[in-house]
């Protein structure tokens, strides 16, 4: 059993009853209906089911089965390049699981910020990339995400909740004090990079990869795609104003173009014009280019093979090979039918070139390193 759904030891069945009527930011499950249905005037039957569907929008994340992954995703097969250290480290009213690549002459600090539905290990070739390249490197797992405590990841801004908490350990933390700090995110871990800037005004560079600009109207564009037919009109406005206020507070006023126009540090935004995850001229960051003033700023397209939202980030080859490896799995899964094992498909697993199958993109991590070095020797 995860050790998430396991009750404490020694507690009254009074207090585990109060406990399980808490949600993750421990706000009292009853109350916070009953309020948001007087602010919005809605039934309480009809509060429940919208946040039901936004429920489903932010459940709990967990680790694959590796047996089943292709790519170097996983930490084992990258440890012997790739030394860390696990810590745990406070955000608001859980902890979270947190990663420390330390460089043992290390040029300055990279804070990666990982994507929705994946975790910290998911960006582990752009971790390994900077370290190669003279980084320490900090990762972490949001709430909600692989060992990381909670039973859900929340919302759009618990990103950016984590990563200012992240950002605090760092600063304290005896294996990055003195380095510059530079920030690294991925699609929800892009908008987290970049809102963050409206906080932490020690950031000397960032890049965001394939981000949302802003987490309230995400939210209000793939409720219908989230929720399907019951959903038809998707995630009220309503609803999303009072629930984001509750549940983020100040957090929930920050968005992605604000950050980088707070700060007059060089910020890298890289989209794919085919992006069908977070839109190139929708909610994207790199949609409100017109509205971005900071003078630092470099935008980076990916088109052809490269204009996707994960693909992107990944080298041509690896783009191709990725396909290769899912049309050929298929093919399989076709002609095995119900007869195709767990033990087939491990096998097949194996077989897969994990290195090249997760290989980045270096045009554009290339350009993020030497914005990266540019920052640091100023």
């Amino acid at each position: 059993m995860d050790y998430l759904d396991k009750a404490p030891e020694n507690i009254s069945d009074d207090d585990k009853n109060e406990k399980d009527n808490k949600n993750d930011s421990g706000i009292n499950k009853t109350k916070l209906i009953a309020t948001i249905a007087l602010l919005t005037g809605g039934s309480i039957a009809t509060v429940v089911g919208i946040k039901g569907l936004y429920d489903t929008m932010f459940s709990r994340y967990n680790r694959p089965d590796y047996n089943l992954y292709p790519g170097c995703y996983c930490y084992d097969r990258v440890s012997h390049l790739l030394p860390r250290k696990e810590v745990t480290f406070p955000s608001k009213n859980v902890n979270l699981r947190g990663y420390c690549y330390i460089n043992p002459n290390p040029k300055g600090c990279v804070v990666v910020s990982h994507g929705l539905h994946a975790g910290a290990d998911e960006y582990l070739p752009i971790i390994l990339f900077f370290y190669k390249n003279g980084y320490s490197v900090f990762g972490f797992n949001y709430q909600g995400t692989y060992e990381s405590e909670g039973n859900s990841t929340v919302g759009m801004c618990q990103s950016l909740v984590d990563l200012d908490y992240a950002l605090n350990y760092v600063k304290n933390c005896s294996d990055f004090i003195g380095l510059d700090v530079m920030l690294v995110g991925h699609s929800w871990g892009g908008f987290a990079v970049t809102s963050v800037l409206n906080l932490h005004k020690e950031v000397k560079a960032c890049a965001c990869i394939s981000a949302l600009n802003n987490g309230y109207t995400m939210i209000l564009e793939k409720g219908e795609q989230y929720g399907g037919s019951i959903a038809s009109g998707g995630i009220p406005k309503g609803f999303l104003d009072v629930y984001q206020k509750i549940l983020f507070k100040d957090y929930a006023k920050y968005n992605g173009a604000q950050g980088i126009n707070s700060v007059n540090i060089p910020v890298l935004v890289a989209h794919g014009k085919d992006d069908m995850v977070i839109s190139y001229d929708g909610q994207s960051v790199m949609a409100q280019r017109a509205s971005i003033l900071n003078p630092n700023v470099i935008y980076y397209t990916g088109t052809g093979l490269q204009g996707g939202h994960d693909s992107i980030w990944h080298s041509e080859q690896a783009v191709l090979y990725q396909k290769q490896v899912k049309d050929t799995l298929k093919n399989l899964e076709r002609q095995k039918g119900s007869d195709f094992t767990y033990e087939e498909k491990s096998m097949y697993y194996n077989q897969v070139n994990h290195q090249l199958y997760s290989e980045i993109n270096n045009e554009l991590f290339d350009k993020i390193l030497k914005m990266f070095d540019d920052a640091c020797n100023k």
